[in-house]
């Protein structure tokens, strides 16, 4: 497992440079790091991050990652060995490459979650190793979210981000929240499980201009399920109201809609790809 953070020579590999450039830029504080009691250098990959947007720099061409079905794969291969330290590089890398952050969502992570689902429900992976697995790449997504931050920008627009109650799939909700806030909103992420009496509190305490809602039929997911199906048009279609009565836009994001009442749809903006979340920028 890589060490969260990359030396001198490391960083002149990624930007072509040599490892004296990389030294000077350091000396003159150009870009941050921390030194060992030896007095070697680390850069974290926020650091990293930050000093490429400054600069306008891009990976070297031979450092940049072009074919998405390998990097998925690759993601897919570290979450099942625990190692989300690697996983966050790659992330880092696709970036700093020039990857979109929608396209890093779909084409590698999104991609990896359902290679994951495929392998549980071929049985080559049990519950328990998918669950770790998932775990693993949510860390490193956490890890890859703050290293590209904008600490700097606030909104007062307040977006809600939730999964139904009895539902767990955080991850796309994290996908949500992270392009959303490159955006420039500021996101209140519920995460897992969240009641409607929990939306209603919120709801009498702020202001928000939308609330997302991720539903898919993966085995994170039990508002699909057809035992739970009742509770979850009831549950949206309560969502509608309190929408209407507090002004706020819906969105349901989700690669799962069956069973879902027609009705209770019109309400809402639809979308299955996570770029599509970001006709927020043209509805509010």
């Amino acid at each position: 497992m890589v060490s969260k953070g990359l030396n001198t020579k490391q960083i002149g590999d990624l930007f072509g440079v040599n490892e004296s450039t990389v030294r000077r830029w350091a000396m003159a504080g150009k870009i941050k790091y921390s030194s060992s009691a030896g007095g070697h250098r680390s850069f974290s990959y926020r650091n990293i991050v930050e000093f490429a947007k400054k600069r306008g720099l891009k990976l070297q061409r031979e450092q940049r990652i072009s074919d998405k079905d390998k990097i998925f794969n690759d993601i897919l291969d570290f979450s099942l060995k625990n190692d989300n330290n690697s996983i966050e590089l790659l992330l880092v890398k696709l970036y700093l490459g020039g990857f979109k952050l929608a396209d890093i969502m779909d084409d590698v992570i999104e991609k990896s979650l359902v290679a994951l689902q495929a392998k549980l429900d071929q049985g080559s992976i049990s519950v328990a190793e998918e669950h770790i697995a998932r775990k693993v790449i949510s860390k490193a997504l956490n890890g890859f979210k703050l290293s590209i931050a904008n600490q700097n920008t606030s909104s007062d627009k307040n977006i809600l981000c939730l999964n139904l109650e009895n539902d767990i799939p955080d991850l796309p909700i994290d996908m949500i929240q992270i392009l959303l806030e490159d955006n420039g909103y500021s996101v209140h992420n519920c995460g897992s499980h969240t009641s409607i009496d929990n939306i209603k509190n919120l709801l009498s305490k702020k202001k928000y201009e939308a609330i997302f809602i991720y539903l898919c039929d993966r085995q994170c997911c039990t508002s699909t399920l057809i035992d739970h199906i009742d509770k979850t048009n009831s549950d949206l279609k309560e969502i509608a109201k309190l929408s209407k009565k507090h002004d706020i836009k819906l969105f349901l994001g989700g690669p799962y809609f069956k069973n879902i009442n027609p009705e209770v749809l019109k309400h809402y903006t639809k979308f299955t790809k996570y770029s599509e979340a970001l006709q927020i920028n043209k509805i509010l």
